[in-house]
């Protein structure tokens, strides 16, 4: 095992400290930003709804939710690239609306990675969401409304507080799901837009470089690692501050 052998650490450091592969990671962490941040915008207002309504809507939303799970994430993917190609359901859809005059180029862009990954991780978001919403008294609620208090008010101090181990687990969840993605990112994303599995994919298949791949394995292990000790610490924290 190269891990194992004396020039393990300067490969590690000429693997991981240049320029190449510092754009790969960065490109990795704000592509999980973005995912997480369309998924709290949409998770939230989603599961508050959820919580609230009937058993048949609820049911219907479930399974909704969970349906992309069911999928197998290969497939996933070629139905988006049916979408987002350049004859694809939306370029046509637009060309037909007359909002656009020529195709744009939606596949093998971040956009497209964004969109796939976040169609794969919202479950995880959705989820703890909703269960801590049902949870959540709806006499309290109302009294925070008969005393005067508005929409973003009564979030912010009431439901975002109550939530906040659900809304953890799920961001954990997302940011270290999308560190360690492979088959998403590889077949909407293209070569150009490769994220750190990718390029571990690349090192391994192509490169034949295993020490290399060796290294970029440890970093997605420590980066998976470090996004979910942080968040167990920060939710220690918040939770134990409220």
């Amino acid at each position: 095992m190269i891990i194992s052998t004396h020039d393990f650490i300067p490969t590690f450091f000429h693997t991981t400290f240049n320029e190449e592969f510092f754009s790969v990671y960065i490109r990795t962490i704000r592509i999980g930003l973005i995912v997480a941040l369309l998924a709290t915008l949409l998770a939230y207002p989603l599961a508050y709804y959820t919580s609230r309504a009937s058993s048949r809507i609820k049911s219907l939303f479930k399974a909704l939710i969970f349906l992309p799970l069911m999928v197998n994430p290969l497939v996933r993917s070629y139905g988006w690239i049916l979408i987002l190609g350049k004859e694809g359901f939306l370029n046509s859809l637009l060309i037909a609306l007359k909002i656009i005059d020529e195709s744009l180029r939606l596949l093998y862009t971040e956009f497209a990675m964004v969109l796939g990954l976040l169609e794969l991780f919202f479950p995880f978001m959705f989820v703890p969401l909703l269960s801590a919403m049902e949870n959540l008294n709806e006499e309290v609620l109302m009294a925070a409304k008969s005393l005067g208090a508005n929409p973003l008010r009564i979030f912010i101090n009431i439901i975002f507080p109550l939530t906040l181990k659900g809304y953890i687990a799920g961001l954990s969840v997302i940011l270290a799901g999308c560190a360690a993605a492979f088959v998403t990112p590889t077949l909407l994303g293209g070569f150009r837009n490769r994220t750190l599995s990718m390029l571990l994919y690349e090192f391994i298949e192509i490169r034949l470089n295993w020490g290399a791949a060796t290294a970029t394995a440890l970093v997605i292990m420590l980066t998976v690692f470090s996004i979910i000790l942080f968040f167990s610490y920060i939710k220690k924290v918040l939770v134990r501050g409220i």
